[in-house]
This record gives structure tokens, sequence and C-alpha cells, in this order.
């Protein structure tokens, strides 16, 4: 679990796991030459900077739905319960901008292969262990469903895939008290008397 940096992190982790790869294959390094121009930015935003090379562009965030209605969950403290984390699926649009038609299909294609070889994430803290597992999945939208959201940028489209990244979980800060049963009494009895004393026997 993670707090709410979560949503950064997973977009810094994706560009580490593609810079990794661009760096050590000659013909893509000649094309992205560093890390930076890997970018967050969308691609009306990504188009404007003629050195950017491809947009890892954040542009959906749903909850997800399988992870809905969990239970509280136990703290240090016996009589508190801290509410459940947040689960979350992000999409991405992943669009190159090479300088020809070429250099954009090289880089897509060493991209999707990167990303398919690292379809699973694991997320570690500064001791080593694991906070979480993120699992990284092509989307299957069709050619309409992404012109849509070309259309919303006002722009033309462009070569372009979705990739979905779950489950990022934001742990809740609200912690509910509950107070330990110290007495318990019992009001029924197979008495007459006690019967009725509770209007059970009249």
């Amino acid at each position: 679990m993670s707090n709410y940096a979560i949503i950064a992190e997973t977009s810094k982790i994706l560009r580490q796991i593609l810079w990794e790869s661009f760096a050590v294959d000659p013909v893509i390094r000649a094309i992205v030459n560093t890390e930076q121009t890997i970018v967050f930015t969308n691609p009306t935003e990504t188009a404007r900077d003629s050195s950017n090379r491809l947009s890892l562009w954040l542009y959906q965030i749903t909850e997800n739905e399988f992870m809905k209605n969990q239970p509280m969950m136990r703290t240090a403290v016996d009589t508190e319960r801290r509410f459940p984390p947040l689960a979350l699926n992000f999409y991405y649009l992943v669009t190159p901008f090479g300088e020809t038609g070429e250099a954009d299909h090289l880089i897509m294609g060493r991209t999707m292969q990167t990303l398919y070889d690292n379809a699973i994430v694991v997320l570690q803290d500064n001791t080593g262990e694991i906070n979480e597992e993120l699992r990284v999945i092509l989307c299957r939208l069709s050619l309409e469903e992404l012109t849509r959201i070309w259309e919303s940028l006002r722009e033309p489209y462009r070569l372009s895939v979705c990739y979905q990244v779950k489950v990022s979980l934001i742990d809740s800060q609200q912690i509910a008290s509950t107070a330990r049963v110290i007495e318990r009494r019992d009001a029924y009895s197979d008495s007459p008397e006690a019967l009725q004393q509770t209007g059970r026997l009249s």
C-alpha cells in the first residue's frame, strides 16, 4: 500500500523502465537520446517541443470495481480500525513523436515490446519491502475510441496505443474507533419470574 504519491511514482517507474530499454538499443537511442524526452504531458503539449520523443499521458483514473467494499484493516491499536485503501486503475495514452514516420514506428515497437516484457512491476520501499505489484495491460481500444480521445484534444489523430495499469492503492487516513466489550448481560431466562418481568409471560 502507498500514499497519494503513488500516482506520480507509477508514471516515473514506467518512464524508467522504458528509458533503461531504450538506452541499450543503439537504434532507439539514436532517436530517443535522453530520459527527459519521455514526457508525461498530453500530445498537444508534447508536440510544442520538437525535442520530445514519447508522451506517456495519464488521461484517466478509475476506481477498481473488484476491490471495493473491502473489510476494515487492523492497526497497532486494538480498538482502532483503518478504512480500506482506495484502489485505482490508471489509463495511459502512449504516443511517439519521432522526426519521421519510420522513427514513430521504431519507438512504438520498442515501447510495446518493453511494456510486454515488464507486464508486472514490483514497487519496493527503501528497505526492499514490496509495497505493491502493478500490472501493465495493453487496452483493446477501437479506432473510434482512440479518435474520441484525440478529438477531445482538438488534434489530428496520431499513431498511439492505450495501456491500463492496475491496481494502485492509496492508503486511507480515516480511522474508526471501536469499543471493546467488557461486560455482557443475558436478559433471557426460562424461569416464570424472569419471563413475567420481561413481559414474555402474562
